[in-house]
């Protein structure tokens, strides 16, 4: 891998495009070729340097210091503004991979021709409900604030309140399948279960709610538009089955 500057003349001006080439062989024939791994665009003398000492330092397995003195004086650094949340979202997205939920969602929510997919869609849902939960709406907005774009590969403008009810849509469509397969996940991670456990409880609502929504006595005594929620999940407190259902039923 190395850094490739291109030159190019265009009316009488010269301009320079980086690249980022890496070697290999063709299959076909075994002849040593290259190919462009990344087009970088236009960028500075002191850019250009620091990626090919970047590389450099990366064959070699050494960490790379930036030696201010070693630059031209007229550079300037400028502070930063605004600093993106990052260790959380990214403890949450290694376990929520290292637990497979990432393949179990692909198979679910297959991408198809979707511009983004949907289980990458549902990862970041289920990491904002863990770390800063809201509404879909705040979720639009907190997304470009994390590492999350570049974690899972997700253009900010391409999270936006649309698509998220689309694939939430898909999801509940696909509940089914998803209830089938999480069984088969946690026995591959820990094994056959022991026992079983019924979890139910109900959320009232401000306003009508939806249709399921009945007037009826809450938990907290209080008299509101409500649903009954129905889990079942195994001995370490993981759902296999749930179920939402109207606020007067049993």
């Amino acid at each position: 891998m190395h850094v490739h500057v291109s030159r190019v003349q265009r009316k009488g001006k010269t301009y320079e495009y980086t690249q980022l080439v890496e070697s290999y062989r063709r299959p076909s024939d075994g002849m040593p070729t290259q190919r462009v791994v990344a087009k970088l665009g236009q960028l500075d003398p002191v850019a250009i340097e620091n990626l090919r000492a970047a590389l450099r330092a990366s064959r070699r397995g050494e960490r790379v210091v930036l030696d201010r003195r070693k630059l031209p004086e007229q550079v300037r650094f400028t502070r930063p503004t605004q600093n993106l949340r990052y260790l959380d979202v990214a403890v949450l997205l290694e376990l929520w991979r290292d637990w497979g939920f990432d393949e179990l969602l692909a198979k679910v929510l297959p991408a198809g021709e979707a511009e983004v997919a949907p289980a990458d869609i549902v990862a970041a849902l289920a990491i904002q409900r863990c770390v800063d939960p809201g509404s879909k709406l705040y979720a639009e907005r907190w997304f470009p604030r994390t590492a999350l774009p570049e974690l899972i590969g997700i253009e900010p403008k391409k999270f936006h309140n649309t698509r998220l009810h689309r694939v939430l849509d898909q999801l509940d469509k696909n509940t089914p399948q998803l209830m089938r397969e999480l069984p088969k996940l946690y026995r591959s991670q820990q094994g056959q279960f022991v026992s079983l456990f019924l979890d139910v409880t109900d959320t009232w609502f401000v306003g009508h709610g939806p249709e399921l929504a009945e007037r009826a006595k809450t938990k907290e005594g209080l008299f509101a538009r409500k649903v009954g929620i129905v889990l079942l999940c195994n001995e370490r407190g993981l759902p296999l089955r749930w179920q939402v259902i109207g606020g007067k039923d049993p």
